[in-house]
């Protein structure tokens, strides 16, 4: 009983062995059909009348190029898109390797973005520029060298390695209003390891998997940049912010942080909670926040040692926060929307400067 099973364990592995990564992704069985050939018109003597022919079942004619018959025809999943950035999505239908970009940070230009991400991605990966036109917004690479590891016999241990050159050509369609941009990339040249051109050989399904492959690697470095400039503007967040006593542009008392209208926003929403406000009503796009002094918090405990007590009645206050460049300027104001007086500004002033720069600020 052990050699029927010795020799089919055997003939699994030599098996297993003969197939390789390519072969599988191909149709296999049987592929007779493609040894027939087409049968000839129905004969009829000379004395007779032939019969009407239908056309219904003819096949039309096709391009021998494109013709993909027997193990030519590939068995897996096309290539996708992967639209892991937030606004990115596909165009439903299209073959193209193509994603869509919507804004959704209003500090740069959306196709800025896009360029500043593919030239960060190319660089990254040590691939040349061959030519770039920001006007036409078309971006052509250099050779783009891949390692091949070609599967060896299932009785060899060692794979062979074969090298292949691609160029790509990427462009950017910026929609009118500048809000979607789409990134296309095609691939125009192709050199197989033995050096000859065989752009023109490619199936339809290589060419897509290069294609979808190559503009996912950009589209997982946009993500990553994406990622990594939130994790570090939260981190700036939390260190805190230097502030001064100064003026907003109408002249009034105010506090001018030293960060950017996007930083100092979250930031202030801490600080305020932990001066003793409520916020009751917000809007960051208008810079106005409407809260109420409730002092702060009134625990026994707390209230033997705490320092932190403001000289503000009990009521409702407006805030206007306002961008200036680098900095961000913040003016308290009272119900009647009149700005705080500079001894007022100067008295809060303390309190405030110390929570906005304080680390790691705890709610």
């Amino acid at each position: 009983m052990k050699k029927p099973i010795l020799f089919s364990l055997l003939a699994l592995v030599i098996t297993a062995g003969c197939t390789s990564s390519e072969t599988r992704k191909q149709a296999s069985g049987n592929f007779d059909y493609l040894d027939v050939t087409e049968a000839e018109m129905l004969k009829v003597p000379d004395d007779l009348t032939r019969p009407p022919i239908s056309n219904r079942y003819a096949l039309p004619q096709t391009n021998s190029q494109h013709n993909i018959l027997g193990p030519a025809v590939l068995v897996q999943s096309p290539r996708l898109v992967l639209p892991l950035v937030g606004g990115s999505h596909v165009v439903e239908g299209s073959s193209k390797a193509t994603v869509m970009f919507d804004q959704v940070n209003d500090s740069k230009a959306l196709d800025a973005e896009v360029w500043d991400t593919v030239l960060a991605y190319l660089e990254l990966n040590s691939i040349a520029v061959e030519s770039f036109d920001r006007e036409k917004n078309v971006l052509i690479t250099d050779w783009v060298v891949s390692r091949k590891n070609v599967d060896a016999s299932w009785y060899e241990f060692n794979d062979d390695v074969i090298e292949q050159a691609r160029k790509f050509k990427l462009t950017v369609d910026l929609a009118p209003h500048g809000r979607t941009a789409g990134l296309n990339v095609e691939k125009i040249a192709f050199i197989d390891e033995n050096g000859e051109s065989q752009l023109a050989n490619i199936s339809p399904f290589e060419l897509r998997e290069n294609e979808v492959n190559f503009l996912n690697y950009i589209i997982q470095e946009y993500d990553f940049g994406i990622r990594l400039a939130q994790t570090q503007r939260i981190e700036m967040i939390r260190e805190g912010f230097n502030s001064e006593l100064g003026f907003n542009p109408d002249g009034d008392p105010a506090f001018v942080v030293d960060a950017v209208y996007a930083n100092t926003w979250p930031r202030l929403l801490l600080v305020l909670r932990k001066m003793g406000f409520d916020v009751i009503d917000l809007d960051q796009s208008s810079g106005l926040m409407f809260v109420k002094y409730n002092g702060p918090d009134n625990s026994w405990w707390q209230g033997m040692f705490s320092e932190d007590e403001l000289d503000l009645e009990k009521i409702n206050y407006r805030l206007l926060v306002q961008s200036l460049g680098e900095k961000t300027v913040i003016t308290f104001k009272d119900t009647d929307n009149q700005p705080f007086e500079a001894k007022q500004a100067t008295d809060l002033f303390s309190v405030f400067s110390g929570y906005m720069a304080e680390e790691n600020l705890d709610i």
